[in-house]
């Protein structure tokens, strides 16, 4: 798929990892939509991306629940006339309880299932969408953390975005929507982890999604990018 002229909607968008990918999609000429839940974050993306382009387009919105992200793909219709060539789905994974710890269960619960049920959301709301306008489109599964110095939990998540796209992927084949996957590999998870190579890592994640994206043949994988 030729990212310069695609319509590319970027999930949690005010995050560091969504504003790396939005502001790297912008700058190779797509129009972006960007969404997050957390407005003042969000708007300081949007500010960065619009100081180089003027196809990127910010919505806010106040939870992940169904028919609000329902509301994101009416307004990107509305708006173009038709739905996004690529969901990147991106999540801010948060530090999880561990067994030895006191936190209770439903700390872990609830963040496992917050994070299932919106990256699920986004993704069935694009597949409808696409599917109803008979349009090829690409689903990338991205996973990351904010804080470097806290990776607990992410090992989770990386199996949950593992087991979506390989799901996903084998079930969307049959209607030309790709599905790829990018998450952290971890191996400075013992305090080697600093500042300097977490923006690395990034990087390197915002380019592999990109890969994704651009190769036409590239579906049903996960990539684990490590600087």
């Amino acid at each position: 798929m030729e990212i310069k002229s695609s319509i590319i909607l970027v999930t949690s968008a005010g995050s560091q990892l969504g504003g790396t990918i939005a502001n790297h999609f912008v700058n190779l000429g797509a129009t972006v939509i960007l969404c997050d839940i957390d407005s003042a974050s969000l708007d300081e993306t949007y500010q960065l991306c619009s100081r180089y382009s003027t196809s990127v387009y910010s919505y806010p919105i106040e939870s992940y629940d169904s028919q609000t992200i329902l509301k994101v793909f009416d307004f990107i219709q509305l708006t173009f006339g038709t739905t996004p060539d690529v969901l990147v789905n991106n999540w801010v994974s948060t530090p999880m309880p561990t067994l030895t710890g006191s936190q209770p269960v439903s700390c872990f619960i609830d963040n496992l299932s917050a994070m299932a049920s919106t990256l699920f959301s986004f993704g069935q709301a694009s597949v409808d969408r696409l599917r109803q306008a008979n349009k090829q489109g690409v689903i990338v599964n991205v996973i990351s953390h904010d804080d470097f110095k806290d990776m607990s939990g992410l090992e989770s998540a990386n199996s949950m975005i593992t087991g979506f796209t390989h799901s996903w992927a084998k079930e969307l084949t049959p209607f030309n929507i790709r599905v790829g996957g990018v998450i952290p590999a971890i191996h400075n998870a013992d305090g080697k982890l600093n500042k300097c190579h977490w923006a690395q890592l990034q990087d390197e994640l915002t380019r592999t999604a990109e890969y994704i994206i651009s190769n036409d043949y590239f579906s049903g994988r996960v990539v684990a990018a490590e600087v």
